[in-house]
């Protein structure tokens, strides 16, 4: 326990020499730059590209050798003006490669984080090591990550939720918020007992869990004003005869979608979204209906990856 709070000691120092109790400067309503378009985060306030990079094993695989190209490849997003960043300390090396671009352009990131830990002092060691990784003093937002359909809630809110309160008192985080893909019920009962800052979940066009997500977790969400981030919105579908930036449009077209976090392997898909993503205009329900249609029959045999057995939420985005 001394050590966790020399941490916090350590973390809080930086944080107020900074000026950290105040908004960075990417979380501030600054214009948005040239190019992909932003908006505003629910009840988070700070503009985001509707396209945030996934940096998952979609990035890590081919990268993780080649560390020089995945940084360029950071570089070229960032200038794309893609500000929202999404790793996780399960991702592998992702928060090692893109630490040294972080501590680059800290002020031009809005920067997110994940921990599966359920206890207090698991979930404050992997903060403790992304923020040494990341080069940097605080995440702009730590995800409580990888819900499960029977997740115990009661010993998450004894766990790892005390240190997630006690990480925003103290600035080292500024918002925290959930993400999971088994189901939208725990994710509802999330909502309300924990009452996060945001949420990512999945909203393929395929209307995953008998809609729900939709017509259930995301009203609630709305109700709440909570971020809500769209994930796996492509992998559903690759290898099928399906157009990917299509596949994120339907996402951030529904009502109370945020941003599209998508996984960033090559600068082809990245240019190919970017072009999705600027001076957006979203599907009618007209067309989301239709592409809805298209897509159940043409993945009819197809099971999701995250809902294989063995499934490790970190390889894919």
């Amino acid at each position: 326990m001394t050590h966790r709070r020399d941490f916090l000691k350590t973390a809080l120092a930086g944080a107020a020499a900074a000026g950290l109790g105040k908004l960075t400067a990417a979380e501030t309503r600054a214009p948005a730059v040239a190019g992909i378009d932003r908006q505003a985060l629910g009840k988070i306030g700070t503009p985001v590209s509707l396209l945030g990079l996934g940096l998952g094993s979609a990035f890590t695989q081919p990268y993780k050798n080649k560390v020089g190209e995945g940084q360029a490849l950071l570089e070229q997003a960032l200038e794309k003006g893609i500000n929202y960043w999404d790793t996780c300390r399960g991702y592998g090396p992702s928060e090692e490669i893109i630490g040294p671009v972080v501590a680059k352009h800290r002020d031009k990131i809005f920067l997110v984080s994940k921990s599966g830990g359920r206890d207090y002092d698991s979930l404050m060691r992997d903060v403790e090591t992304s923020l040494k990784n990341l080069k940097t003093d605080h995440l702009n937002i730590l995800h409580m990550w990888n819900l499960k359909a029977k997740e115990d809630l009661d010993r998450m809110e004894k766990g790892c939720f005390k240190a997630v309160q006690k990480l925003k008192d103290e600035k080292v985080i500024h918002h925290y918020g959930i993400t999971g893909h088994s189901g939208a019920d725990v994710l509802c009962n999330a909502l309300k007992r924990f009452h996060p800052d945001a949420m990512m979940t999945v909203f393929p066009c395929t209307r995953d869990d008998n809609g729900k997500y939709e017509d259930k977790l995301l009203p609630l969400a709305r109700e709440q004003n909570v971020s809500v981030i769209a994930m796996k919105t492509v992998r559903h579908a690759r290898g099928a005869d399906l157009k990917g930036s299509d596949l994120i449009r339907y996402a951030l077209s529904l009502d109370g979608i945020y941003c599209a976090v998508v996984g960033l392997d090559s600068l082809a898909h990245l240019n190919e979204n970017v072009a999705m993503a600027t001076n957006f205009t979203p599907f009618t329900k007209e067309e989301m209906t239709h592409l809805t249609r298209i897509s159940t029959r043409v993945l009819a045999n197809t099971q999701p990856p995250w809902e294989k057995p063995g499934y490790q939420d970190g390889a894919l985005v």
